[in-house]
């Protein structure tokens, strides 16, 4: 298997030898002097599985990070190129890139809710605005019209 840390014995060496070479390697993934010489053979495949697997997931996270680099980067250069006037920021994301498709989703409905709930201020505060302006048109009105006869 590419990348996999566990060799294959060769045939110049000793079942006995392979497995006195592999014990460094099991215990750096966590497995006992125990678990490794006296407990079950699955036991030593599904540590060896749990590092891959968990090495998958650092790669991944160390990916990730880069990325947010990298963007954060991205965001940034408008503002540090010379003889840029009036340059402005990118916009950096408000919360963390979803992972999963559930994640993704949830997070385009929050944003539509919270763009729903933005545009429902707006217009009750261009209601409010509105409305007030009225009042003091028919106060004004009233005002005037009290005062001609």
């Amino acid at each position: 298997m590419d990348g996999d840390p566990v060799e294959e014995p060769s045939e110049s060496i000793t079942l006995t030898e392979f497995f006195m070479r592999m014990f460094p390697l099991y215990m750096a993934m966590g497995m006992s002097y125990e678990q490794y010489w006296q407990g079950p053979p699955w036991l030593a495949k599904a540590y060896r599985e749990a590092f891959e697997i968990k090495r998958k997931q650092e790669e991944w996270a160390r990916w990730r990070q880069g990325a947010y680099v990298f963007n954060a980067i991205m965001c940034a250069a408008p503002v540090i190129k010379p003889f840029v006037k009036d340059a402005k920021p990118g916009h950096y994301p408000d919360e963390p890139w979803p992972i999963t498709e559930a994640e993704a989703r949830e997070q385009e409905e929050r944003r539509e809710k919270e763009n729903y709930e933005r545009y429902l201020a707006k217009m009750n505060a261009d209601s409010e605005r509105e409305l007030k302006r009225r009042r003091e048109a028919a106060k004004k009105q009233e005002v005037n019209g009290n005062g001609d006869d």
